[in-house]
């Protein structure tokens, strides 16, 4: 159950986990080394859009009848194309999907981030013109409306198999804002005024109406944008055409505290605003007043002071568009005039550091799984929670083997195994990116392995007679290996009672899990040694054991 905490308990919150920083947050004025410029990476579009999500070391920028995808460094990667009103994305904690609204075709499209394609189609004709986005896990808060009155709103839209869809809250003409952070949901609709934001906790249901905020004496101004901090501790929304905007209590409903009343640099109309998960900072962004200038500023949440500017000349920042990817802040600027997008990528900067730990065998053996564990820290003590670690590692003659991803449990530690398929040295390098607060980190290690050394075990009659049946069982298996094409060899050396030696062989193909059967039938009575024999190869040892039956005559 979730309980809203107190205004003292978020303020606690908020000085106890300064381990868990914006991107911007690391750029604190502290001597340090000059850092790299920021890059500013035309997309080749221009038009509606701007709206930016990252994920899988790529960014997606909607752009109306397409989506462009870029490297980190604003490198094309790929565009998809053929949509219809591309407006708004969203991406959950550590994605592998993108989802995006297409207020054309009203339907929500989701894109896996590695393949960069589109995997499956909602159809949201019965709430039409998609416009805006949030999301929190596997639920959608989306805001449609084609313009008519009474015709828009937000509903839900949980993410599964058969997709689930409620609406929620009051018609709207617009397409609402909306903005979701922990239990919370704030909604608005935007152009109206004097605005209302909405919120509704939605920890148990898609929607359930807390109250209102409706700004001071004279109400809110039309809003551009609008943001959540800490667990929904507080909404941030962007007043149009004003010079300041202002947290505003999601438990008393007042006004917290205001940012920037005068504009840092002359930049002073608020554009859009993002902030960190646990509200420790936030990120305002502001524009000139004739849309040829933009700056992204980072601020404490508590004090309010600046910590770090950036600006860019020529262009204007789109509401909505902050987005955050391991240590870099993006956003999407536009051109006045044309329309033109580019990518801005704030540079990389110092920030707490992280440290990961792999504890690996430094011996093992071929086929046989291994046990691979430790832990990621963080240097403030911070619980680093539940990560997606990268897992990288070469055959002894250099070859990549299958990327695969490792998840820790929430206090960092992790465990996997791994099975080499030969001998020699194989090499491991798990990684963490990092997030907007911490610089990642990696760990290496080196196993040799050798070759598999089985137990061979047979099973059979101690005794026989002549001319009986005699059946045979053997394994070599051991739990968790898989074996490749395997010889297994047998060898009868039958010695009679007056001393007569006679010899047979047979060859027999082992199954995967490492079991084999044979049998024989005794011409003559005496003792019979079996000695069955494991052929080796580049990956298992050879070995050998013997079973020894006595046959004697038949009775009678």
């Amino acid at each position: 159950m979730y309980v809203r905490p107190s205004a003292s308990e978020r303020i606690s919150r908020l000085v106890a986990s300064a381990g868990s920083l914006l991107l911007a947050a690391s750029l604190l004025a502290v001597p340090a080394p000059a850092a790299a410029a920021d890059l500013v990476a035309d997309l080749g579009v221009a038009g509606m859009g701007g709206d930016l999500v990252a994920g899988h070391g790529k960014v997606f920028v909607a752009a109306d009848d397409r989506i462009v995808v870029t490297h980190l460094d604003g490198e094309a990667v790929t565009t998809i194309g053929g949509l219809s009103g591309v407006t708004a994305l969203s991406a959950p904690d550590g994605a592998r999907k993108v989802y995006a609204t297409l207020s054309g075709t009203h339907e929500v499209i989701e894109i896996d981030t590695a393949t960069v394609a589109v995997t499956r189609r909602i159809d949201l004709s019965a709430y039409p013109c998609p416009s805006t986005l949030a999301q929190a896990h596997n639920r959608l808060w989306i805001g449609y409306g084609c313009g008519g009155a009474g015709e828009g709103g937000v509903v839900a839209l949980e993410v599964r198999a058969t997709p689930i869809l409620a609406k929620v809250g009051p018609a709207t003409t617009r397409p609402p804002l909306v903005a979701v952070a922990g239990a919370f949901l704030a909604v608005s609709e935007p152009g109206v005024s004097p605005a209302t934001v909405r919120l509704y906790d939605v920890n148990r249901d898609p929607g359930n109406p807390l109250g209102e905020i409706l700004g001071d004496a004279n109400g809110l101004p039309p809003l551009e944008d609008l943001a959540l901090a800490y667990q929904g501790s507080a909404v941030l929304p962007v007043p149009s055409g004003t010079h300041r905007f202002d947290a505003w209590d999601t438990t008393t409903f007042d006004r917290a505290q205001a940012y920037d009343e005068k504009g840092p640099a002359g930049h002073d109309l608020a554009a859009t605003v993002a902030a960190s998960e646990n509200g420790y900072y936030v990120v305002g962004g502001w524009n000139s007043a004739l849309g040829d200038a933009a700056e992204l500023v980072v601020y404490d949440a508590t004090t309010r002071e600046v910590i770090y500017t950036a600006g860019h000349q020529g262009k204007a920042l789109v509401p909505g568009s902050i987005g955050f990817y391991g240590i870099y802040t993006f956003a999407v600027l536009k051109e006045p005039g044309t329309g033109r997008m580019h990518l801005w990528r704030l540079p990389s900067a110092p920030y707490h550091s992280s440290a990961l730990t792999l504890t690996a065998p430094a011996e093992a053996n071929a086929l046989k799984p291994l046990t691979i564990s430790g832990r990621l820290r963080l240097s403030t003590g911070a619980t680093p929670g539940v990560q997606t670690l990268e897992l990288y590692s070469w055959l002894p003659d250099g070859t990549d083997r299958p990327f695969r991803e490792v998840t820790t449990a929430a206090d960092g530690t992790y465990e996997f195994t791994d099975i080499p398929p030969g001998i020699g040295a194989f090499r491991y390098r798990l990684s963490w990116p990092g997030n907007s607060w911490y610089y990642g980190a990696y760990a290496t290690a080196t196993v040799t392995v050798a070759r598999y050394e089985p137990a061979l075990t047979v099973t059979g009659p101690a005794t026989g007679a002549v001319g009986e049946l005699l059946e045979f069982s053997g394994s070599f298996a051991a739990e968790g290996v898989v074996y490749p094409r395997t010889t297994v060899t047998v060898s009868r050396r039958a010695v009679a009672p007056d001393g007569t030696v006679t010899t047979k062989g047979q060859k027999l193909a082992a199954t995967t899990d490492g079991t084999f059967a044979f049998t024989d039938t005794p011409a003559t009575a005496g003792k019979h040694t079996y000695t069955v024999t494991l052929v080796g190869s580049s990956t298992v040892k050879g070995t050998s054991t013997n079973h020894v039956v006595t046959v004697v005559e038949p009775a009678g």
